[in-house]
């Protein structure tokens, strides 16, 4: 066994770029719909031994840490390429670009934090621990920026190989996604330790952010389900075939019969919820949507119950002067077809639903995946939706939901009830794209303390509690209509409260201490 482990560590020392490589490839597997934890550590357990063995040529740190965020985004991202394939007569031609360049880019953040990790090694003699821990601050701050910074991309943060899993990702209400992922990481450094009481300390680490879970999940009594029963409708319309018009009709057809069989098995239902661009078409419009839903829904009760209300995701058109402008809404409509209250997404998608520079690159001929003129427009953010009858509703639009800050209620927005995100991950087909998404968005009940509700075109639709659990849902790929009483909300978490400023005192602390631990003595200049 030594011998091979001592041919393992020869092996990977000579060929540090292929093996950054491999690790970054297989970090995937870590995340949804995999979640092998083990996988985590061996990941970045190689990646982190391979930068302490080129710890002062940061070059060759820049090319390492390159090559590993290329593996992991080349891997972890290949379901994009589906979204160039539902009109590849148009797209066909980009979908390389778009699974080699979108990598490469996100890469550079990673790169970045690694030759500036080589600087610090090459200026100060760390041993193993401190250097470990240095990397893990520079690795999550790369993260943090990755997911802010040109309209940030937070996909697949090193906090998800713990926030996969139900009881580690109960530190989120405390410390945020980018604090979580902070813990990750330094339980990774702790393993690198040259004494082995410090790499138990690792498993200490894992067993608090544990024994944290389990008391929030099961130390104190869950509040009861609210009075509002949300009737949750998955479509499961191809996105191939979804703007075809000669299927409006049966994709209204099929919306309308689903959303009549959940009220004939919850007939008090008080909200409907229906995905991301349901009906394709301007239903603002007068096209004929509000006679629709008149026909379809109940009238009033003789038990004087209100009809269902329904909330849906919308194209919605502007009017003006030089164009048109349209957004990606979410409309609350009551059920005698009244448009009672919209918002419009905030966090749009670069090159799905518009153009960097927009109006250049069209001017030579390329467009978005939305094939609208111009793309969407944006809305504020920090929207809410309500009506007689219904609570706060905090709309969270496809991918809306992996972002910490959309779903907080900064100082001047009333706090909701209930964390809605209506979503079409019909665009990437059956790959890992859509698991990675939801697991993702349940973070965001966790860290809020908030109940989440979501419907997906072609799944996953879910709710869950504002513990993160899942109490309902559809699978991947699948028909059908599921409801069930709204869960409550739970006071305001500590993260709902504070934000990120405990990640970054967490953040700041540890730099502390290892700027107080480092070395004196300068490093030898080599």
């Amino acid at each position: 066994m030594a011998g091979w482990l001592s041919f393992c560590a020869a092996f990977c020392a000579a060929h540090p770029k292929r093996m950054g490589l491999l690790a970054g490839l297989i970090l995937p597997l870590a995340f949804a719909p995999f979640q092998i934890l083990p996988i985590f550590y061996l990941s970045y357990g190689l990646f982190f031994w391979l930068a302490w063995q080129g710890r002062e040529t940061p070059k060759r740190l820049f090319v390492l840490g390159w090559v590993f965020g290329f593996g992991q985004f080349f891997t972890g991202l290949l379901w994009v390429g589906e979204a160039f394939l539902v009109e590849a007569e148009h797209f066909l031609w980009a979908l390389p670009f778009a699974v080699t360049l979108l990598p490469a880019g996100l890469a550079l953040f990673g790169a970045l934090a690694l030759w500036l990790w080589g600087h610090l090694m090459a200026r100060f003699a760390m041993r193993r621990l401190l250097a470990s821990l240095s990397l893990a601050l520079l690795l999550v701050l790369a993260a943090y920026l990755r997911g802010t910074v040109f309209t940030g991309l937070p996909w697949n943060l090193p906090a998800m190989g713990w926030g996969s899993w139900l009881y580690l990702a109960q530190a989120a209400s405390f410390i945020g996604v980018h604090g979580l992922g902070l813990v990750a990481l330094v339980s990774v450094a702790l393993l690198m330790a040259e004494r082995a009481h410090l790499r138990w300390m690792a498993l200490g680490l894992g067993l608090l952010a544990l024994l944290f879970g389990v008391v929030r999940l099961h130390g104190f009594a869950d509040p009861a389900a609210s009075e509002t029963v949300v009737t949750v409708v998955q479509p499961n319309i191809s996105q191939r075939e979804k703007w075809l018009p000669e299927k409006r009709e049966d994709h209204i057809e099929t919306i309308l019969k689903l959303t009549q069989l959940g009220l004939e098995y919850a007939p008090k239902t008080n909200l409907i919820l229906w995905p991301e661009t349901a009906i394709p078409a301007l239903i603002d419009e007068g096209t004929g949507f509000a006679d629709r839903l008149r026909a379809a829904l109940p009238a009033l009760s003789a038990e004087g119950q209100l009809p269902p209300y329904i909330l849906t995701g919308a194209v919605r058109r502007e009017v003006g002067l030089t164009r048109d402008q349209f957004y990606n809404s979410a409309m609350l409509w009551s059920g005698d077809g009244h448009l009672l209250a919209k918002s419009d997404k905030h966090h749009l998608v670069p090159f799905g639903e518009y153009l960097p520079l927009q109006d250049w690159l069209e001017a030579i001929g390329l467009q978005q995946l939305v094939r609208l003129p111009g793309g969407y427009d944006y809305g504020p953010p920090h929207a809410r939706l309500s009506a007689a009858g219904l609570p706060i509703l905090a709309p969270l639009i496809c991918y809306e939901g992996i972002f910490p800050t959309l779903s907080a209620s900064p100082k001047g927005v009333a706090r909701p009830d209930v964390l809605v995100n209506i979503t079409n991950d019909g665009w990437f087909g059956n790959w890992h794209g859509p698991h990675q998404h939801i697991a993702q968005v349940r973070l965001r009940a966790i860290e809020q303390g908030l109940p989440l509700v979501r419907s997906a075109n072609t799944g996953i639709s879910a709710v869950f509690d504002a513990k993160g659990r899942q109490l309902e849902g559809l699978p991947l790929g699948e028909a059908g209509v599921f409801s069930l009483p709204l869960p409550s909300a739970l006071a305001p978490s500590v993260y709902a409260r504070f934000g990120d400023s405990l990640f970054f005192a967490l953040w700041l602390s540890l730099a502390l201490v290892i700027v107080y631990l480092r070395p004196r003595r300068v490093a030898p200049a080599q």
